[in-house]
């Protein structure tokens, strides 16, 4: 006597059939009601109404890595991340995280070396995008703490805080392809690599270049550390790290969202600690 099989392992089947590289899969069409089709012409429908949403939405989240390759190129590149890495979230706007890396060893993309990194950019903006509010600091904040404060101060990050590292100049081949870039300008890959921080102090999602000093205070800050810490730490990493330079650079993204100054030394209880 033949079962049918379950509800989950049904889903499986279908889910492996609409997500997966064959066109069809027997144990999908057990459930299937053909209603004037066969099982599997109307898993294959379902099947390429899905390739093609989500196809779309990778170029939309994306749409500077699509217009570097073209619609075909891309088309084909998402039909094979989409085999090899099937969506694990039902939201749209996650669809692409891992892309990056699949581009790193998809063979047609090696004469694009920085493809992979202007994935990471886009896919770090959509994430600051969709990352929680908080209120930035004045840009003036710190300058107004009294300079003995100073060395010990604590500064929150800014939730929507992200970073690429890249060989590449990956913002300004960014950049070129939004609305406001000059008609006659152009981008070299031989102008070198590029740290970018990312933040979003409101609407907006901001990009600046800085330097790995930077972005090592950032990581310190982030992490609990007061600022002269933080900024040991950076200067460790970048012998010529330039404090103030890299605290205008962090403000004007507002990445910085509150400043905390201990009211007793460093080594005392950290809770006993008064917002600025």
């Amino acid at each position: 006597m033949t079962h049918a099989p379950s509800l989950a392992a049904l889903q499986a089947a279908i889910r492996d059939t609409v997500l997966g590289a064959d066109d069809h899969g027997p144990a999908a069409e057990v459930g299937i009601a053909g209603l004037g089709l066969t099982p599997a012409q109307r898993l294959a429908i379902h099947r390429n109404t899905t390739h093609i949403t989500l196809i779309e939405a990778l170029g939309d989240n994306l749409p500077v890595v699509k217009a570097l390759v073209g619609e075909a190129f891309f088309a084909q590149a998402a039909r094979a991340f989409l085999r090899a890495h099937p969506p694990t979230s039902p939201i749209l706007a996650y669809w692409g995280e891992g892309f990056a890396d699949f581009l790193t060893s998809y063979a047609p993309a090696a004469d694009h070396p920085y493809l992979p990194d202007v994935a990471r950019l886009e896919m770090a903006r959509l994430s600051a995008l969709d990352a929680a509010d908080a209120t930035s600091l004045a840009p003036d904040a710190l300058a107004r703490l009294p300079a003995d404060q100073l060395p010990r101060a604590r500064c929150a990050v800014h939730p929507s805080f992200r970073f690429v590292v890249s060989a590449w100049p990956v913002d300004r081949i960014w950049a070129m392809h939004q609305p406001d870039w000059p008609s006659n300008g152009t981008v070299s890959l031989a102008e070198g690599g590029a740290t970018v921080l990312i933040g979003r102090p409101d609407e907006t999602v901001l990009m600046r270049r800085a330097d790995q000093g930077t972005l090592s205070l950032l990581f310190a800050l982030s992490m609990g550390h007061p600022l002269k810490t933080a900024a040991h730490a950076a200067a460790r990493t970048d012998p010529a790290f330039d404090m103030a330079w890299a605290l205008t650079r962090i403000l004007s993204l507002g990445l910085l969202t509150e400043v905390t100054v201990p009211s007793a030394a460093p080594h005392d209880n950290p809770s006993e600690e008064h917002p600025t």
